[in-house]
């Protein structure tokens, strides 16, 4: 959906959600973590790999290429960043 640069900064989507969605495919990713070793690396903060990072941006973004839902190992923050739907 959305990959990532050679210096680990996400980049612009792929067609891999409208392509999904052309045959009737319902796109989830996973699992999105918020801490820094496991984010891009435009949206890791500080020097500490188990530092927390901006996982509601990454989680916008990935909402925002299309994606249908994902998994996520902070719920609590997916839902403040997403807000709650049914």
């Amino acid at each position: 959906m959305l990959p990532r640069t050679p210096d680990g900064r996400l980049a612009p989507p792929t067609s891999v959600v409208r392509d999904a969605h052309r045959e009737h495919l319902t796109v989830h990713a996973w699992t999105f973590r918020r801490e820094n070793t496991f984010l891009p690396t435009d949206l890791r903060r500080g020097d500490d790999p188990a530092g927390t990072g901006d996982l509601a941006a990454e989680l916008r973004a990935f909402v925002g290429a299309g994606g249908d839902g994902l998994f996520t190992d902070n719920p609590d923050v997916a839902v403040a960043a997403l807000g709650a739907r049914p």
